[in-house]
């Protein structure tokens, strides 16, 4: 029976039920020492090709999930062909997935993407100076944060910078008083925050050929 992988998280935390760890298709668990896998059935080892739909119900599963434990949440489309064949992935990577597990437990992600507040471009010169005070306001954000990672950066569409970042869960507020304190600081840039999610920005995982 082949398997879509969705997230890695702790054999002994409280998970959904069979079908309850949302999208469309019934979840089971795939146990390996204090290590648990998040896997739903695949018709047959085959790469599907990736939809919005399928995109969605993989993020349903993971958020399920991350309401209730430390995830690992895996990239979209991840099939095993066996069970047998993702406990020896499991046990290959056992000490990098469960020092991240340990890495990631109680904190929550929040993207913060920061913008031109009338959303349009200006001088060269003008850009340049917004550029470098959204850089310096990441910064200043970051200090709230275990960890932070770029998303992207998009002058030339208005959108001048997004960064995530790995938060204290009872830190949270802070966090969001920290982003405020920015955007009275810089009235020429709309700051936008989004979270709490799981870790997406935060894990890579690591598959063989």
């Amino acid at each position: 029976m082949a398997i879509r992988l969705h997230a890695i998280t702790l054999a002994d935390a409280q998970h959904p039920g069979p079908g309850d760890a949302g999208g469309n298709g019934a979840t089971m668990l795939v146990p390996f020492r204090e290590l648990c896998a998040v896997v739903s059935e695949q018709k047959a080892f085959l790469l599907d090709e990736t939809t919005p739909a399928s995109i969605a119900e993989h993020q349903a599963v993971v958020d399920a999930v991350f309401q209730r434990a430390a995830v690992l949440p895996a990239p979209v489309g991840v099939v095993f062909r066996t069970p047998d064949v993702l406990k020896r992935w499991m046990e290959l990577h056992y000490v990098s997935l469960r020092d991240a597990l340990e890495f990631v437990e109680d904190r929550a992600v929040a993207r913060v993407h920061i913008a031109r507040a009338d959303g349009k471009g200006g001088e060269l010169e003008s850009d340049s100076e917004l550029a470098a005070a959204a850089t310096e306001s990441l910064r200043a954000i970051r200090r709230k944060a275990a960890a932070s990672v770029p998303l992207r950066l998009e002058s030339a569409t208005g959108l001048l910078l997004s960064a995530s970042y790995l938060v204290e869960r009872d830190q949270w507020n802070d966090f969001l008083h920290a982003v405020g304190e920015q955007r009275e600081a810089h009235h020429l840039l709309r700051f936008e925050i989004t979270g709490p999610w799981a870790p997406y920005d935060f894990v890579r995982m690591q598959f063989g050929g």
